[in-house]
């Protein structure tokens, strides 16, 4: 996975300036596609677009290595504290399952 990093602060949103200093001098890194769940909430009644998977989890991941912290969603049950892997990109949004 990619990330964006400049000033101490990472991000897996490909920025043209850095948020803090301005500078358009990112470091790009490829870091690890694991991390632990930061924190999440679980989805009951959702977009339409998205009706068919509900109810669903919105994780928000730490990701090991990095500052960088990325949504996604995890289906099953989930605690914060779960080791997770990115297990595919699904039209634009990051599925993670638990290891």
């Amino acid at each position: 996975m990619k990330v964006y990093s400049c000033c101490g602060h990472d991000t897996v949103v490909k920025r043209i300036y850095c948020p803090s200093c301005g500078t358009p001098d990112l470091q790009e890194l490829e870091v690890s596609d694991h991390g632990t769940i930061y924190s999440f909430t679980k989805i009951h009644v959702p977009p339409v677009e998205f009706a068919e998977i509900a109810p669903y989890n919105v994780v928000l991941v730490q990701l090991i290595d990095t500052t960088a912290k990325v949504t996604g969603r995890l289906m099953g049950e989930v605690s914060i504290g779960d080791s997770v892997e990115l297990d595919r990109v699904e039209a634009g949004a990051y599925i993670y399952k638990k290891v």
